[in-house]
């Protein structure tokens, strides 16, 4: 069995990073209002609870989470939205698009305007501003898709199949 011990490191700290937090929202609660904060708490845990799934999903040798669909998959049904991306010093990027959960106060994913991906960049760009949701017809369907409820139009942003093993986590 091959594991990606370079993954499994990083999903670890991810997951340590978020217990932290949780830990401090807990006990610092005072900062936050009470809804606002059990709000949060929420998140964590749901974070921190598919963390320890997709690390039991790695130590058994299974695959590394791909970009797009396994994340788009995992906010299914969050409230996001499509804005420019930020770089290091947190100024405007144009070249670069963020699908942002509001739900989970997260990057879903991002698309940088590349000559390989100009399309995608493009149709995404459309939306710029716009509430999107991600959802899939069913659970059996691999396919999910980014569906813009701005537009009466075009609605279908993207599509993509999730991983095969990712329902199983």
């Amino acid at each position: 069995m091959n594991l990606d011990i370079e993954e499994i490191k990083h999903a670890e700290k991810s997951q340590k990073m978020y217990q932290e937090f949780l830990i401090y929202v807990e006990h610092e609660n005072v900062e936050f209002d009470r809804n606002e904060s059990k709000n949060l708490e929420l998140q964590l845990k749901e974070k921190i609870n598919w963390f320890e799934r997709y690390l039991k999903h790695l130590e058994k040798g299974g695959k590394r989470i791909k970009a797009g669909a396994d994340y788009w998959a995992q906010h299914e049904n969050h409230y996001l939205t499509i804005e420019y991306g930020e770089d290091e010093q947190g100024d405007i990027e144009q070249d670069i698009l963020f699908i942002w959960c509001e739900t989970c106060s997260d990057i879903v994913s991002s698309h940088a305007h590349e000559k390989s991906k100009i399309n995608e960049f493009n149709e995404i760009k459309n939306h710029l501003g716009h509430s999107v949701i991600s959802s899939r017809e069913n659970r059996n369907q691999k396919a999910v898709c980014l569906i813009c409820n701005d537009c009466e139009n075009t609605r279908t942003i993207l599509c993509s199949e999730v991983s095969d093993w990712f329902d199983e986590i």
